[in-house]
């Protein structure tokens, strides 16, 4: 993405969905709701291996943020936790081009309308033309996080994702599946590439954005380049492996602008194809209608 003038504002709609969902373990009780409609605790507890305590705190943690409701012995999806389905199949999509190295695909997806077995995209609203990272412009960067108030979490260990069988979607989230992952990675789609920008946008502790910088780097999202060698300085720029990851935040802005932020976007896209405020929406990869989780079906 390239920055274009405009005014200020306050709010990021990114930052608003990593707030508002959680942890990575948040993310894959949202996905075996979505994807395998599992509504019980034991029945997620079975698909997840998680433990109960940690389980019970994410399910009270998404009732509370509206994405889920209890209905007895039932934690069924709102209207907002359904809308979250183009986050769930942009991590797929990436997970399985990515992550994948026996050509196995754990889930397949299939769209109803054209019954062809599918992955997501983001397409751009006004042009129906498929969004790339490099062909989209922002009006302003969010103001650094100084001062705001962060929930307080525990990192989870990304390694048990997989402990009960293979995920797409895991295998992004063992990439993004951190508060301080997911910013980063925000951030280099912002422009960022220096240690100290990094550390002044974020207010993050030094040894814990060096930390994630190393380990980008080891995942080879992010690519480390000397800019100056008296004193050494190096800055991290994504790698092609990392721009393609976009569509995963590009969603999460748009589920955030939803129902975050109500409707409003606090950061204005433009998509150069067509020069026009860009609203991306989920489409078919087969025939690029628009989808959502009642157009898709999943099997193993």
């Amino acid at each position: 993405m390239r920055e274009i003038s405009g005014p200020a504002e306050l709010d990021c709609s990114v930052f608003g969905a990593v707030e508002t969902i959680g942890d990575a373990w948040s993310w894959m009780v949202l996905s075996e709701a979505i994807i395998g409609g599992v509504s019980r605790f034991d029945g997620f507890r079975r698909r997840l291996g998680i433990a109960r305590s940690t389980l019970s705190a994410r399910l009270s943690r998404l009732c509370a943020n509206g994405l889920m409701e209890r209905h007895e012995q039932e934690y069924r999806l709102t209207e907002m936790g359904d809308d979250f389905i183009a986050c769930i199949m942009t991590a797929m999509a990436w997970g399985e081009r990515w992550c994948d190295d026996s050509g196995e695909v754990p889930v397949h997806a299939s769209h109803r309308g054209c019954a062809a077995r599918i992955h997501g995209e983001l397409r751009c609203g006004q042009c129906r033309e498929l969004v790339h990272a490099r062909d989209v412009r922002f009006d302003r960067r969010p103001r650094p996080m100084a001062g705001l108030p962060l929930r307080r979490q525990r990192t989870p260990d990304l390694q048990l994702l997989h402990r009960v069988g293979p995920s797409s979607v895991a295998a992004t989230l063992q990439v993004t599946g951190d508060r301080w992952s997911a910013l980063l990675i925000r951030e280099s789609f912002y422009g960022s590439t220096r240690f100290d920008e990094f550390q002044q946008r974020l207010s993050i502790a030094t040894n814990i954005l060096t930390q994630r910088l190393r380990r980008l780097v080891e995942l080879g999202i992010l690519t480390k380049a000397a800019y100056r060698e008296r004193p050494a300085r190096d800055e991290y720029r994504l790698t092609e492996k990392g721009l393609d990851l976009y569509p995963v935040p590009l969603s999460m802005l748009a589920w955030g602008d939803r129902w975050v932020f109500a409707g409003r976007s606090p950061v204005r896209l433009v998509h150069e194809n067509c020069r026009r405020k860009l609203t991306p929406i989920l489409t078919c990869s087969a025939c690029a209608e628009p989808i959502s989780r009642a157009d898709i079906s999943f099997s193993a």
